[in-house]
Parts: C-alpha cells; sequence; structure tokens
C-alpha cells in the first residue's frame, strides 16, 4: 500500500511549481492577446479606412471617365453639328430659286457615302416637308417633320440641334444631327444628318469598357437611345427616378435594380439634351479593393496568430515537461526518502535476524536426538521465516544503497532454467505448471549473475503467489519464454492468473506498491531498477488475461 505521507511531502513543491507555471503562461498569453487585440483593432481600423478611401477613388474614376466620355461624345456630335453647317453654308444650298438639281448633286457628290452620317443626310423645306435625302432610303420625299417640337425650335433659332428619334428598326440607335438652312437671316430650311450610334465607332470607343460597365445613353426624360435594345431595367421605378431633375451636374450614387446594387454615374453631354450614364455591378466592380483587404486581413491575423498559436504550443509543451520533470523528481526524492528508510529497517532487522539465526543454530545443536517429526517441521517452517525476511532485508539494503551491476556474459536460457528448477518444488507443492519455452538453446547477455538471479526469482515467485488465489478453474499455468530481438536479450514471465488490477497498474513498479494482501512492494521496485542499471527495462505488457512481465538485457557484444 502506498504511504500518503512519502506522497504528500514532495508532491506540494511540484504541485505549487507547476501551478506557477501556470499562472506565469496563462498571464504572458493573456498579456499577448491583449496587446494583439489593441493591434489587430487599429490595423483593421487603418484597413477599413483604406478600403473606404480605396472605394471612394474607385466610384470617382467611374465619375470622371463617364464625364471624359461624354466630353467625348459631345465634340464628336459637335463636329458633326459643324460638318452639317457647312453645308448649309454652301452657296448650292438655296432653297429660294426652287431649283434642288445644285442640292442634290452637292449631296450626291459629298454624301453618297458619307464618313459622318452613317444613315443619310436630307434637305428639309420651309414647312418640314423632305425635299430629298442622299440616299433616298434614309427620309421618304414629302415626308413632313412639322409637327415635331424640334423643328419648331429650328425656326425660331440658329444653333444646332442633336434629336433622338424612335428607330425605323430595333438594332438601331438613330440620332439626327439638325441645322438651319439661313439666307438673309430668314429661315429657308434644314438640313438633317442621320446617324446611327449602334453602327458608328464613336459609340463604340464610348461604350468600350471593362469590369462589366454598361454605357447608356438616354434623354433627360429618361428614353434610351443607346444601346438599340434598352435594358430590362428602363421601366424600373428606381431607374426613372434618376431623370426627375430640373438641372443637371455629374452625379454619382447606387440603385438596387433586379435584385443587384449598382453603381450609377450619370453626366450630360455637352450642348445636347442628352445624358451619358455609366451603370456597374457594385459587387464585381469593386471585388479587386475587397480582395485586396481581404488579403490584408488574412495577413494581418496570421501575423498575430501563429505567434500566438506557436507560443500556446510551446507553453505547453514546457508545462508538460516541468510536469514530467516534477514527476521525476518527486519519484527519486520518494525513492531517496524510502532508501534512507529501508536502509535503516533493513539493519535493524538484519541484525536480530543474525542473532535469531544464531539462537536457533544452538538450540537444534543442542537437541537434535529428541525431536519428534512435528518440531521438525515447526523448525524447517521457522528456518523458511528467516530465510525469507533475511532476503528481504537483503532487497532493502541492495534498494537503498543503489544497484552497481558487475556484468559478466552468462547464457540467458541457462540462466532462467535454473531459477525455474529452483522454483519447482513451491510450484508442485502449489499445484502449478512450470515451464521454461525457447526457440534457441543459446542467448548470451551481459548481467550481473547475482542480480538478474534476484528479478527472474521476483518474477516467478510473483507469478506463483497469484495463482495460490486463482479461481478461474483452470489448470495454473506459469511460462518462462527466452528469447533475443536486436540488441537484446529477452525473459517474458506469464501467468494465467487473475492479473494486475487496473487501479495499481500506473504505479506498479513504485516501492511499496504491491497487489497482493501481504505484499510489501518492494520486489518489482527493485527488479525494475536492477533491468534499466544494466542497460534493460522490465515492463508489464498488455495481455488477453493472467500478468505478464517482459524483461530485457543487453545482448554480449560480438
Amino acid at each position: 500500500m502506498k504511504n500518503p505521507l512519502i506522497h504528500a511531502l514532495p508532491h506540494l513543491a511540484g504541485d505549487s511549481l507547476s501551478k506557477a507555471h501556470a499562472r506565469f503562461a496563462r498571464a504572458a498569453l493573456a498579456i499577448y492577446a491583449a496587446v494583439a487585440a489593441v493591434a489587430v483593432t487599429m490595423l483593421l481600423a487603418s484597413i477599413s479606412q483604406d478600403r473606404i478611401h480605396e472605394e471612394q477613388e474607385i466610384k470617382a474614376n467611374l465619375l470622371l471617365q463617364t464625364q471624359a466620355q461624354a466630353f467625348y461624345l459631345g465634340k464628336q456630335l459637335e463636329h458633326l453639328g459643324g460638318e452639317v453647317m457647312r453645308l448649309g453654308l454652301r452657296s448650292e444650298v438655296d432653297l429660294l430659286d426652287q431649283n434642288l438639281g445644285p442640292e442634290q448633286s452637292l449631296l450626291s457628290l459629298t454624301h453618297a457615302r458619307s464618313a459622318f452620317f452613317n444613315m443619310g443626310i436630307a434637305i428639309l423645306s420651309v414647312d418640314g416637308s423632305v425635299l430629298w435625302s442622299e440616299p433616298q432610303t434614309f427620309l421618304s420625299a414629302g415626308t413632313s417633320f412639322a409637327r415635331q417640337p424640334w423643328f419648331d425650335l429650328m425656326r425660331s433659332g440658329t444653333r444646332v440641334s442633336i434629336v433622338p428619334v424612335d428607330p425605323d428598326r430595333a438594332e438601331e440607335a438613330s440620332l439626327y444631327v439638325v441645322a438651319p438652312i439661313l439666307r438673309g437671316g430668314r429661315f429657308t430650311g434644314a438640313l438633317v444628318g442621320g446617324i446611327d450610334l449602334a453602327r458608328t465607332s464613336d459609340m463604340s470607343a464610348v461604350a468600350g469598357r471593362k469590369d462589366g460597365v454598361l454605357t447608356i445613353l438616354a434623354t433627360r426624360q429618361g428614353a434610351v437611345v443607346y444601346p438599340p435594345t434598352p435594358p430590362p431595367f428602363a421601366t424600373d421605378r428606381a431607374w426613372l427616378r434618376i431623370f426627375g431633375r430640373t438641372s443637371w451636374e455629374p452625379d454619382l450614387g447606387e440603385l438596387e435594380l433586379q435584385g443587384a446594387t449598382r453603381l450609377v454615374a450619370a453626366t450630360e453631354v455637352p450642348d445636347t439634351d442628352l445624358l451619358l450614364i455609366a451603370l456597374a455591378p457594385k459587387r464585381e466592380f469593386l471585388s479587386d479593393a475587397t480582395t485586396r483587404m481581404t488579403e490584408r486581413v488574412a495577413l494581418t491575423l496570421s501575423v498575430i496568430l501563429v505567434p500566438l498559436v506557436l507560443l500556446v504550443f510551446l507553453f505547453r509543451r514546457s508545462l508538460r515537461f516541468l510536469r514530467e520533470a516534477e514527476e521525476l523528481a518527486m519519484r527519486e526524492e520518494r525513492l531517496r526518502l524510502l532508501g534512507e528508510a529501508a536502509n535503516l529497517i533493513a539493519h535493524e532487522v538484519k541484525n536480530s535476524l543474525n542473532g535469531f539465526r544464531i539462537g536457533l543454530d544452538l538450540l537444534l545443536r543442542g537437541e537434535r536426538a529428541a525431536r519428534d517429526a512435528s518440531e521438525e517441521r515447526i523448525i524447517a517452517g521457522l528456518r523458511t521465516q528467516i530465510e525469507t525476511m533475511s532476503n528481504f532485508t537483503s532487497e532493502l539494503l541492495v534498494f537503498s544503497k543503489g544497484v552497481t551491476p558487475r556484468p559478466v556474459a552468462i547464457n540467458l536460457r541457462e540462466f532462467a532454467g535454473k531459477i525455474a528448477e529452483l522454483q519447482k518444488g513451491a510450484a508442485d507443492e502449489a499445484g502449478v505448471l512450470l515451464g521454461v519455452e525457447s526457440n534457441v538453446d543459446d542467448v548470451r547477455v551481459t548481467a550481473d549473475p547475482s542480480l538478474t538471479h534476484v528479478v527472474l526469482t521476483n518474477l516467478v515467485g510473483n507469478a506463483l503467489d497469484a495463482l495460490s488465489t486463482n479461481g478461474s478453474g483452470t489448470a495454473p499455468r506459469v511460462r518462462v519464454e527466452v528469447g533475443s530481438t536486436g540488441e537484446f536479450g529477452w525473459v517474458r514471465v506469464s501467468d494465467n492468473g487473475p492479473g494486475v488490477a487496473p487501479a495499481i497498474r500506473p504505479s506498479l513498479f513504485e516501492p511499496f506498491v504491491s497487489g497482493k494482501p501481504s505484499g510489501v512492494g518492494i520486489g518489482l521496485a527493485l527488479s525494475r531498477k536492477i533491468a534499466r542499471a544494466h542497460g534493460g527495462d522490465l515492463v508489464l505488457e498488455a495481455s488477453g488475461g493472467g500478468a505478464s512481465f517482459l524483461l530485457t538485457l543487453p545482448m554480449e557484444a560480438k
């Protein structure tokens, strides 16, 4: 049984040291976690501000790009308007002489294959009727625009007008460039140039953007001019709300269209009643900024968390090593205290036994003839008990003073056989079958014979004692196996008894721990100490039934 006082004394210091180390580790981790939390908060705030600033820059660039494209489109339309005005000032264009020949020749020569007006160009009379068009399929002769609001404005103005019109075909995006024909300050008619934006390179240059940006050219009332097929959301209320303004300035906002949030940059095309609008899906358009922010956050967290995880691992590892070292130190301290106690006990008991043995010998020598059979048995029993106590005190002395082997080469197979032979009488008396098995005849190890004798005698004796309480009904058996593996020779002593109780398995090889009711608990502790002093070991093996101990000793050097 364990002595609670012996186990408690060194444990107090070791336990306080472990707790102090654990408290230090927790404090260090808490300080690091607090500092890391502050650092992460500051970094995340900085990254968030950078993200907001970057998003604002991306949005500003979207609006700036839209303005630049609207300016470019306005310049192109201004150039086309200037071309129509130049034609209207030509001397050949005179609608007051009632002769269209010069006008027809001019249009045929200069705009039969116009690079400016890909739909065509036409001459309107003072009352808005088509007098001539090139090509003639552009506008049919006699078609009247007198009721069109833009024509009324043309009568009283001198400026070029850019007029969106309903296209004849769904794939067209039509604009008219209309300029008045003035003679003597009087309105005499108009020139109309037709442009299909779906076929002009100017609009392709404006709309040819990347990143999924949709470019729309619309009137101030919300009618889509380009692209030819209006987008599905062109009739949504959210979209139409963009156009409910009396004045226009470059604007950037967000709209929820068809379940997706879109960035909307809108600006007017200079000198026209048209608006250029750029729409970009917010999530995809800002994805690069989001990805960069996510990468920075991940990098920041990894910089913080990796050392934290490493610290936790190192603290746990050092705490485990410290506990192992403490357990080893406590075990050594217990052994030292036990050794001192055992040394005192052994000397006192051995001195008493020596006097007892001398007195018994003197008594037996004087009355040998008068003893009967019962007295002989009593005397033999006394001698056995004296021998047992003598062996115990010898083990205590060896344990307390330390094991110093004097190894020589021995044949482990023969040595184990001799030990079994010495225990044969006790086995037969207990009705136990004791046998030695080996696949080889010669297992030569380097060991101290007397110490090895102690170990094997303890193992076989313990097996016999365990079988004395075997109530399983099976024939009791102790098997001694001998063999070698690599650099070690081994002896396995196994039995089919009740085995070692699980409660004492962890401390089975500690001093004064025994599974036997009358056991002292010094034999296995001493046996392991002897085995390890030789460079080998003694372990309890896992077995299906009974107990199995394996002793290993170093092989003889060749």
